[in-house]
């Protein structure tokens, strides 16, 4: 199998998990410097030449396909076209061909992203969808390559025969391109890290069209910025993964009562303090939705390791947190951890926000314990970090957040009828009582993409440098649909 083509063709929204999203208003706080031309400005000709360019399907507003493919998970669009890409000479035509006609790029890979930015209105979107192969390359090394538009659930099943599995997300739907290059927290974080440090290679295609094969070796700054500086530095057709034993795991649900929330937080931090780095955790201040979803604490667990004697040893202090409600811990195999995603009301979209905790102090406990989980308010998720987190150097890649406790996650929900004005009050509302006790954010949850957001992601220094890279390999800032890092004056090779 050669690095550019697929096994299996699946469009980004064909997934019966998700509601069409064609009815909601144009993607939240898409604001961008180079915004493209709008789509009546795009002559037919114009696009009958983009179809001879590429050997994938160019899917144009008449296209039967293409009221299927313009929306993504967060947001909606009307691009001008869809390149279907099978090869990276797709990819860089598409690239040349937004270029040559100033049109706004986008690029999906799974298109979970929530700022919705993996389309636009008149651009062009680069959808990797066909990108989805998964393949061992050495069987001794675990070493594996998985293109950019392979969904992570796919790909932990793909896996499970060989007994290997990456350590990547929790839902089954999200593309590999998007989760791996803003990071990647799976649920075998604290054993293995972070996705991004599985990550051995991967094939790009930069601004100007060249195809790289980048590693610690070769082009290592682009490498080191891709592994956390998101789509601003080229279209990643492919990546090259060091895989884990773990075609087994034990874990599940337990259900806590809101009532005793701050309490049962913080024997959980305690606990997580103590637990082995094979225990991985998720502790959900849930405020319910409707008398069929009522408000409950949910502490999601996953032991990375098939020895039911050990995990249920390190389980058991999480059974004993306050009043079960119920349980359900098992052995399962690792894709059975992930989940089907859930997508928004249709009346509603995601605009939450989520930062980091450098540890879980009383304060900060009495915080989410108050203000998230009960009826009315917000949902918070707080993930635990540590263990092989941070081993890893703040320094070695573009994720420099890991010498912190827990990330926590605020997915506030605005109508789909509001403007960017009040769904940006509505997330900043949501978020205020952490404000002053968290630090940093974590690209895969943002959905903001302002200046501000996106300034807040990374010390300054990885700002810097990221900035300087990106003027090297995008100084044009082609690729600007994401969370935008704008190039430097000075360039970095």
């Amino acid at each position: 199998m050669g690095r550019d083509s697929g096994t299996v063709s699946h469009g980004t929204m064909d997934d019966p998990f998700e509601i069409d999203m064609s009815v909601l208003e144009p993607t939240l706080y898409y604001n961008r410097s180079t915004p493209g031309k709008d789509i009546s400005s795009v002559q037919p000709q114009v696009l009958t030449e983009l179809t001879n360019r590429v050997a994938g399907d160019v899917v144009l507003p008449a296209s039967s396909s293409y009221d299927e493919l313009r929306n993504v998970f967060n947001g909606a669009g009307s691009p001008a076209a869809i390149v279907r890409a099978q090869t990276s000479d797709d990819v860089s035509a598409a690239i040349r061909f937004a270029r040559e006609h100033h049109l706004a790029l986008s690029v999906r890979s799974g298109g979970h992203g929530l700022s919705g930015l993996a389309t636009n209105n008149g651009g062009l979107v680069i959808d990797l969808a066909r990108f989805n192969a998964v393949e061992i390359l050495d069987p001794a090394r675990h070493l594996v390559r998985i293109g950019a538009g392979a969904h992570w659930g796919d790909v932990a099943q793909a896996l499970a025969p060989h007994g290997l599995a990456i350590s990547s997300g929790d839902t089954r739907q999200v593309g590999v391109g998007g989760l791996t290059l803003g990071g990647g927290i799976g649920w075998m974080v604290r054993k293995y890290g972070l996705t991004i440090d599985s990550l051995e290679a991967a094939d790009l295609v930069t601004a100007d069209g060249r195809a790289l094969h980048v590693s610690a070796r070769e082009h290592p700054n682009l490498f080191w910025a891709i592994r956390g500086g998101g789509g601003n530095f080229g279209v990643v057709t492919s990546f090259d993964f060091h895989a884990q034993p773990g075609g087994e795991i034990v874990g599940g649900s337990v259900i806590y009562d809101t009532a005793e929330a701050e309490s049962v937080l913080a024997a959980w931090a305690r606990s997580m303090r103590e637990a082995p780095d094979e225990l991985n955790s998720t502790f959900v201040l849930f405020p319910g939705f409707g008398p069929q979803m009522p408000s409950q604490i949910m502490v999601l667990l996953c032991y990375a390791g098939d020895d039911e004697s050990e995990a249920n040893n390190a389980i058991s202090p999480f059974l004993q947190l306050g009043t079960v409600r119920s349980q359900d811990i098992q052995r399962k195999p690792y894709y059975a951890m992930l989940e089907d995603a859930v997508s928004p009301p249709p009346a509603l979209r995601v605009a939450g926000h989520d930062g980091f905790l450098k540890t879980l102090s009383p304060e900060a406990i009495a915080v989410l314990a108050a203000n998230y989980g009960h009826a009315g308010q917000p949902i918070a998720q707080i993930r635990a970090l540590g263990g092989a987190v941070a081993h890893v150097s703040p320094e070695a890649t573009a994720f420099a957040h890991r010498e912190n406790e827990a990330l926590v996650i605020v997915p506030a929900f605005a109508p789909k009828d509001a403007t960017d004005e009040q769904a940006q009050q509505i997330r900043q509302t949501a978020w205020r009582p952490l404000a002053s006790i968290a630090n940093g954010a974590f690209l895969n949850f943002l959905s903001d993409a302002s200046e501000a957001s996106v300034a807040s992601t990374y010390p300054s220094a990885t700002y810097a440098r990221l900035a300087r890279i990106k003027a090297t390999y995008d100084p044009d800032n082609i690729f600007n649909q994401n969370q935008n890092i704008k190039p430097a004056a000075t360039a970095q090779a």
